[in-house]
């Protein structure tokens, strides 16, 4: 036991650690002759297999933490055979859960290469238990010892008398040593943090203030953020004096690249300037409202100076973070934050706000919407997220006011489209309510919208069609937010006259926008979403009159066109095709160019002769409309034209697809073409057009001349997804229309595939219904040729 606990003091004095104690006793001969008669064993027997706790040596941590440290080391198993471990803790739902006594039990034996040592030749084979646990447990165990453990065989006393006792002892446990335990264990840590911040103070500014080591700032920015300033009980002025430094130590890195980091793993990229940046960001964001003129000045500051829109980013963050109206600052300010940002921002002069732009447009959003937000931590380890709405006030209307004046004056100095989008962005805010808004609020929101519907009517005219298309959109929304007073608000004299000014303010802005004839035809023949002369008389949006209004118009317009004016209308249609709207909202003009051309079959012509990337998105329906205007030996030509140049070759395929007449000789010769130039995209479309043209009409001569070298194509291609590719646009159909010998061809270019997801299982089912042997087949050489490769587990049934 001695020579056991002498190891113990080595290991633990090794590992780093200092036990309360490490003690050791073989068991009382008293006790070990009553627990044998207890138990019912010889004491002549071997004794040392029937019992356990013949000799044990305890280790005693003052912690909790110290002994989870401890074992998580592995000292015990690093110097012993561990034969069993008995750990003892209370497990809620089971017949522990009462049993509050926490220790972890090691019955252990000399290793080998110890116990041929000539001073442990004699342990060698003895067990001996080691028990670690703490001091409060050490002192339940040694008082629960000389008490219940020992369970006294009474003859003239009740024996209720020891459960008493035993209750008592699981009391105190629960009551006082439980508690104890977790508050030693906190006022340890709280105490080592506090020595290790205070040590840590020194060297973590001085590597904020002087390094140029992208780890070693990071490493610092933790140290100040996790450590040092909680550990300051009015850490403001430590603060005040920091930001700056974190701002040199940002510049002072700005655009640089660590070198790689090695490791056993390979090496990885080093950490970044910008990466310094953005924790650079999330420290000073902790005390944003410390000092609003130094943040105000450290953020501009820093954005300033940024390299790229990465970094850029990461300073409009902080920038709409320090603008937010939070839970915490409006407790403390109510809108203060907000009315010095935005006087600061009214003291720029044109060129500051120009090259601070992005920021402070994030900045204005943020001070001209309506929500309080902010989180706190509550009872019982919770988070409480909080919203509000802003109320209104004289001095939420200054704000706005000013804030309108900084803003209407960005818009007048914008040189494009872009340019204005983004200062237009909070204006639009400013002008839409939250939910639940209250009358003053309401009136406010109402004032913002007036002034902005009064300050565009006069300035949309030279704008671009699609701009002025979505400044429609956001019109009729305000509109629609304020066509009527509600019923609980019709007796406020004030905002009734402020709704009955809005109004009119809208409609007077909605006819300045459709003045012009050509937005007028631009917003009828573009945007899913643009507004029909009769959605304002509309309370929610019709989509379906909508979609009714354009095919009433289309043949109107296509009516009132004029062969003369072919070269205008492909002009026209260029123009509003290359408008910066997404792809969607090209889809009315597509159609309309499929009514048109059946008009005017020339106009046609022409745009197949000026047909260009620009134009490419209306050629399938040109040419749908051509069809239908009978002018196929026109097509022909051009698609003729079109092969052989290897243009439009996925637009090509589109079409043949879906065009009434089937011709497989045409799909054929641009898949081969495609193929050919090497365009994966056509080659798809190809595929996707013999799936439907398939099932129309069942041409097995799709299968050999469009479908089986496509998968060839696809599988001598480097994509490793090639299937996933391919399988997406296939028809089921046109597998199993397959043979056995092409299914079995179609298998064989699976094989070498690495892995057989979703759309290759659907494939997979397919042939399996007909040819299931295939299938089986097809796995088998799979596992043959490389037993890495990971087969369907399932095949669709």
């Amino acid at each position: 036991m001695d020579a056991v606990r002498t190891i113990l003091v080595s290991l633990v004095d090794r590992h780093g650690f200092t036990p309360h104690a490490i003690t050791g006793r073989a068991k009382d001969p008293v006790s070990l002759k009553k627990k044998l008669a207890k138990n019912g064993i010889d004491p002549a027997a071997a004794i040392e297999e029937a019992l356990k706790d013949l000799a044990g040596c305890r280790i005693v941590f003052l912690t909790n933490s110290q002994v989870a440290a401890f074992g998580a080391t592995g000292a015990i198993n690093e110097n012993f055979d561990i034969l069993n471990v008995n750990e003892h803790h209370p497990v809620p739902g089971t017949e522990t859960e009462d049993r509050l006594f926490d220790s972890t039990n090691y019955m252990v034996a000399l290793k080998p290469d110890r116990a041929a040592l000539p001073e442990y030749a004699k342990f060698a084979g003895l067990k001996i238990e080691i028990q670690v646990q703490t001091l409060l447990n050490h002192a339940w165990a040694e008082m629960g010892h000389d008490t219940i453990y020992k369970e006294p065989d009474l003859k003239h006393v009740d024996p209720r008398h020891l459960e008493a006792i035993n209750a008592r002892m699981t009391k105190v446990m629960r009551e006082h040593l439980l508690p104890a335990g977790y508050a030693f264990d906190k006022i340890a840590s709280d105490f080592n943090r506090i020595i290790k911040a205070d040590a840590a103070a020194d060297e973590t500014l001085a590597t904020i203030a002087n390094s140029t080591n992208n780890d070693e700032l990071l490493g610092a920015f933790e140290s100040a953020d996790t450590l040092i300033l909680p550990m300051i009980t009015d850490n403001s002025g430590v603060f005040v004096e920091l930001v700056p430094q974190i701002a040199e130590a940002v510049e002072r890195v700005r655009g640089t690249q660590s070198a790689p980091v090695e490791s056993i793993m390979g090496n990885f990229p080093g950490k970044t300037g910008e990466i310094v940046a953005k924790r650079a960001a999330d420290l000073i964001g902790r005390g944003l409202y410390v000092d609003p003129k130094l943040s105000f000045e450290t953020i501009t500051r820093l954005y300033r100076g940024a390299l790229t829109d990465g970094e850029r980013k990461i300073w409009t963050d902080l920038g709409a973070q320090f603008a937010s109206y939070t839970v915490d600052a409006w407790e403390k300010v109510g809108a203060g934050i907000q009315a010095f940002i935005v006087e600061r921002i009214g003291a720029l002069g044109a060129d500051d706000r120009k090259a601070l732009a992005g920021l402070i447009l994030a900045m204005l959003a943020k001070v001209l919407s309506y929500e309080i937000s902010g989180v706190r931590r509550g009872d019982f380890r919770t988070v409480l997220f909080s919203t509000a709405t802003v109320p209104a006030s004289d001095g939420l209307r200054k704000i706005h006011t000013d804030a309108f004046d900084i803003l209407e004056q960005m818009l007048d100095a914008t040189a494009d489209d872009a340019e204005r989008r983004d200062v237009l962005a909070p204006l639009w805010i400013a002008a839409t309510p939250p939910n639940g808004a209250s009358e003053g609020l309401r009136i406010q929101v109402m004032a913002d919208a007036i002034r902005l519907a009064a300050f565009l009517q006069d300035r949309v005219a030279g704008w671009s069609l699609e701009l002025r298309r979505k400044t429609e959109i956001k019109a009729l929304r305000v509109h629609r937010n304020f066509r009527a007073v509600p019923a609980g608000m019709a007796e406020n004299k004030e905002l009734v006259s402020t709704q009955e000014k809005l109004v009119p303010a809208l409609l007077t802005l909605r006819d300045a926008l459709n003045a012009d004839p050509e937005f007028v035809l631009y917003k009828t023949l573009i945007g899913t979403d643009s507004v029909a002369p009769k959605a304002w008389d509309e309370a929610v949006p019709d989509f379906r009159g909508v979609a009714a209004w354009r095919k009433e118009r289309f043949p109107e317009i296509a009516a009132e066109v004029s062969p003369e004016k072919a070269a205008e209308w492909v002009a026209r249609l260029r123009a509003f095709l290359t408008m910066p709207a997404n792809a969607a909202d090209r889809y009315p003009l597509t159609d309309f160019v499929e009514t048109l051309v059946q008009a005017h079959p020339g106009i046609g012509v022409h745009l197949l002769y000026q047909m260009d990337p620009d134009l490419q998105p209306v050629l399938v329906r040109l040419l749908r409309g051509l069809d239908a205007a009978g002018e196929g030996d026109v097509i022909a030509q051009h698609v003729a034209r079109f092969i052989g140049e290897g243009r439009f070759l996925a637009s090509l395929a589109l079409w043949l697809g879906r065009r009434d007449q089937i011709d497989v000789a045409s799909l054929a010769t641009v898949g081969d073409r495609a193929r050919e130039l090497g365009d994966p995209e056509a080659v798809l479309e190809t595929v996707n057009a013999a799936g439907h043209l398939f099932k129309r009409g069942a041409d097995r001569s799709l299968i050999d001349r469009v479908f089986l070298p496509s998968a060839e194509y696809f599988r001598a291609s480097k994509d490793p997804f090639w299937n996933d590719r391919l399988m997406d646009v296939v028809d089921a159909a046109i597998v199993e229309g397959l043979d056995e010998a092409r299914s079995r061809i179609l298998l064989e270019l699976f094989v070498p595939v690495p892995q057989i997801d979703y759309s290759g299982d659907l494939v997979l089912a397919a042939v399996a219904r007909r040819f299931p042997t295939l299938v089986l087949d097809y796995f088998g050489a799979r596992i043959v040729r490389d037993a890495r490769y990971r087969a369907a587990i399932w095949v669709r049934h």
